[in-house]
């Protein structure tokens, strides 16, 4: 199998612009996943690549890396060797584990009724947006909404941080006129420093809409105009703010208690 040396092959020019451009990200509706455990993430939620690039040097680094790209080939996906210098220009890590895959984006069905949806307002870093999506496929949430503000959740960063979520968990973009019109039977929770209602004291055990701010510029005036209740995490006299991925992450498993006894 010949390698593939050329920036100008097709599949290449491809990958980059799918790894810089949200806009061809949506305009193809595929997503590049790069490394050995964010692919295996992938593969094991049911997803098929488009097209898988690799490099001969991390075959034979990686023993295990060409089990992969043997499995692949096998069960009859396009695999194709490329140069250690073509990974290093298509790649969005420091660092380059040499493989990389172009992948179909995730079409979850929203479900009818969700019992708990996470709602992101406005978070900047892809990193902390993945690590929320993580714990949110981790503990069987329902359905994520993103509001307008926050970054893209298929940001390279993101996806990596998200290790698989975006895979499992049902993903929609929601203006704030649309989300009580959604889900009128949905409590509201606020994730909130100031709030009198401790996490762990909040009833649960009714449909809920969880919202949750960056730290760094808290909730939105749309979160804040909605009939809600404000909810505090407690932390001891003079500590900072919770970092928004681990406040999300501590509300997340409150919320799904009962879900996952």
């Amino acid at each position: 199998m010949s390698v593939i040396t050329s920036p100008q092959n097709e599949r290449v020019k491809l990958v980059r612009k799918l790894q810089t451009q949200a806009k061809a990200r949506r305009k193809q509706r595929q997503l590049v996943v790069e490394g050995v455990r964010l692919l295996d993430d992938v593969l094991a939620s049911g997803t098929r690549p488009d097209f898988v690039f690799f490099t001969e040097d991390a075959l034979i680094a990686h023993p295990p890396l060409g089990d992969l790209i043997a499995w692949l080939e096998a069960a009859g996906e396009r695999c194709r060797p490329v140069t250690p210098e073509l990974m290093e220009l298509m790649s969005d890590t420091q660092t380059p584990q040499g493989i990389l895959a172009v992948v179909p984006w995730p079409e979850h069905p929203e479900p009818k009724r969700p019992d708990l949806v996470l709602v992101i307002d406005g978070w900047r870093d892809p990193g902390n947006l993945g690590t929320a999506l993580r714990t949110a496929a981790a503990a069987g949430v329902p359905l994520v909404a993103l509001a307008r503000g926050t970054v893209d959740v298929f940001n390279p960063k993101t996806l990596r941080a998200g290790m698989g979520a975006h895979f499992r968990v049902p993903l929609v973009r929601l203006d704030w006129g649309d989300l009580q019109a959604r889900f009128p039977e949905h409590r509201v929770y606020l994730a909130d420093m100031s709030g009198q209602t401790p996490y762990d004291k909040a009833d649960w055990s009714q449909p809920a809409l969880l919202m949750v701010g960056e730290e760094a510029h808290g909730l939105s005036e749309q979160a804040r105009a909605l009939p809600h209740t404000a909810l505090r995490i407690p932390m001891v006299e003079g500590a900072e703010s919770l970092n928004a991925a681990v406040a999300a992450s501590l509300l997340i498993y409150a919320a799904r208690r009962h879900a996952l006894r």
